[in-house]
């Protein structure tokens, strides 16, 4: 099945985990993933985090009931799906599907176009982005970060799904720091 199948933008009832996996064309594993607390590979014991969906929910305000935390069948409501959608780059700021980068199954993809913060609304640019911008590769901006160069600037947060991100502003200063006249 593909993701026509499933409208976010018109749904109104919750949805499983298989159809949200569903509505981003997805394995039910990934959205498994973000039901259930993230676990520590070496202990098999959970992590510290929450699971995304749960993260999400809070951040947008939207109480999850213990039926829905504790089930093994949980029906999650559209609007935390939408804002977790545009938080993981699945979903555009108008919460249609975004096409899907190459190798995406590979680790933690980053998204090709900004994300949308789940609690502020505000959009979070990625080290690809910045890269972009600047005409480079993403590899020269990871290195550049890692070893404190200018132009960049520490990341603003991390998302869901562990990636560094810097906001609009941020994103614009280490722009104008590099001596481009890009701006995002």
């Amino acid at each position: 099945m593909n993701t026509t199948d499933i409208d976010l933008t018109r749904r109104t009832e919750p949805l499983s985990l298989s159809d949200i996996s569903r509505a981003f064309g997805l394995s039910r594993s990934a959205s498994q993933k973000w039901h259930k607390p993230p676990v520590q590979a070496a202990t098999g014991k959970p992590a510290d985090g929450r699971p995304a969906l749960h993260a999400v929910a809070e951040a947008i305000g939207v109480p999850l009931g213990t039926d829905v935390l504790n089930s093994t069948r949980p029906q999650y409501p559209v609007s935390v799906v939408l804002a977790l959608g545009k938080a993981l780059g699945y979903l555009d700021a108008d919460g249609r599907p975004t096409e899907q980068p190459p190798g995406k199954s590979r680790g933690k993809w980053l998204p090709t176009r900004p994300t949308i913060d789940p609690a502020t609304r505000k959009k979070r640019h990625y080290t690809n982005h910045l890269a972009t911008a600047l005409n480079v590769n993403n590899e020269t901006v990871e290195m550049g970060l890692h070893r404190g160069y200018k132009p960049y600037l520490p990341p603003d947060g991390t998302d869901e799904m562990g990636r560094i991100y810097w906001w609009t502003p941020t994103a614009n200063r280490i722009l104008k720091n590099a001596g481009t006249t890009t701006r995002l």
